[in-house]
């Protein structure tokens, strides 16, 4: 067993085809602060017929690859699973172990944290290393510092200075993954958990079908808030006619430009459920804190305020359009072409702007 634990840890996630997209975010937040740290990288990969993956790991930025490749691990039981990783955790000790923040890396990754006696920070947009210094605790060196929305409207700095491994989760969408290095060499190593029988057992594995609306992988989102419920001047207004305005600007972007665009929303249109748009926009459309993170091209922000629950998800668009009539709305602060106005006005003035002409 190492004296001092060591090496930041990065459970990938993959598919029959491959490494998951987000899978490539939590390699790219693990060589973050690795390279801080002056450690490693070790991918933890667990499967059937994963060397190949394993390869793409390094090609991704891990230093080392320790792999379970089994008959056993081809369908995933988490049980079967939290064991063989837990016994990697208890005798290898890493020093930092990040996960995904989705359904199987959250069920993971606080069960492993359980196990091993440590904390678990979850849905972190940002990872640091620093010095810290607590009256009570004392000075440690070289802690990871999570960062994640707090409930409020602020981001909550976690310090966990005395378990290790210090384990995150991470929303994807806030880390960019690195450029893939074919040349980079990597050990792989494979590891043996030990047998254990189980009283339960896999029966069937059915696969969901793809979500309606993919946020995630559009190159422009077009995202409505609660000004859509009032023109410039407060007068209430019909939203229905705000999303038709949406899915105008949609097409056009789309036959203009040949982007892939979705609609999204904030949490607070989709909760006020509103009656007109039942139907239209729901759970599935939500851009923010709870709902996706996204990263397009372009991202328009239309009768959205900017609260830090939706900036948080939406922040890493590489362009960001907003209309609001508050000149001091947060989402000013962040957007690239800000538009002080009414969204019934402004909008039609996009949709020719951007469509030449196109309309639907």
């Amino acid at each position: 067993m190492s004296a001092e634990p060591k090496d930041v840890w990065v459970y990938l996630q993959h598919t029959k085809s491959g490494l998951t997209s987000d899978s490539y975010e939590v390699l790219a937040a693990g060589r973050k602060v690795a390279d801080k740290l002056g450690q490693k990288v070790v991918a933890i990969l667990i499967g059937l017929e994963v060397g190949s993956m394993a390869k793409e790991a390094v090609a991704y930025g891990s230093d080392e690859v320790l792999y379970v490749d089994d008959p056993a691990y081809e369908t995933y039981f988490n049980l079967r699973y939290i064991d063989a990783i837990s016994a990697m955790v208890a005798e290898r000790r890493p020093y930092a172990f990040l996960f995904v923040a989705n359904e199987l890396g959250k069920d993971l990754a606080a069960r492993i944290a359980f196990r091993a006696g440590t904390g678990l920070a979850t849905d972190n947009v940002q990872l640091e290393v620093e010095d810290y210094t607590n009256p009570v605790l004392g000075s440690f060196k070289d802690l990871l510092i999570q960062v994640r929305p707090d409930f409020g409207t602020r981001l909550a700095r976690i310090y966990t200075p005395r378990h290790r491994p210090q384990m995150a989760t991470i929303r994807a969408g806030n880390f960019a993954p690195l450029r893939p290095d074919q040349k980079r060499r990597g050990k792989m190593e494979r590891f043996v958990p030990p047998v254990k029988e189980y009283p339960a057992k896999v029966k069937e594995v059915v696969e969901l079908p793809p979500p309606e609306v993919d946020l995630r992988g559009a190159d422009v989102v077009i995202s409505l808030g609660l000004g859509v419920l009032k023109d410039g001047s407060g007068r209430p207004r019909d939203p229905r006619e705000a999303y038709q305005y949406a899915l105008k600007l949609k097409d056009a972007v789309e036959k203009r430009h040949h982007l892939k665009v979705e609609v999204g929303a904030t949490r607070a249109l989709i909760y006020a459920e509103v009656k007109e748009l039942e139907g239209l926009i729901d759970k599935a459309n939500q851009v923010g804190q709870t709902g996706t993170t996204v990263n397009p091209q372009l991202y328009f922000a239309v009768g959205i305020s900017g609260a830090l629950q939706h900036r948080v998800g939406m922040r890493g668009s590489q362009k960001i359009v907003a209309i609001n009539t508050d000149p001091s709305a947060p989402i000013f602060k962040i957007a690239h072409y800000p538009i002080v106005g009414d969204l019934y006005e402004e909008l039609p003035k996009l949709i020719e702007l951007i469509g030449g002409g196109v309309t639907a």
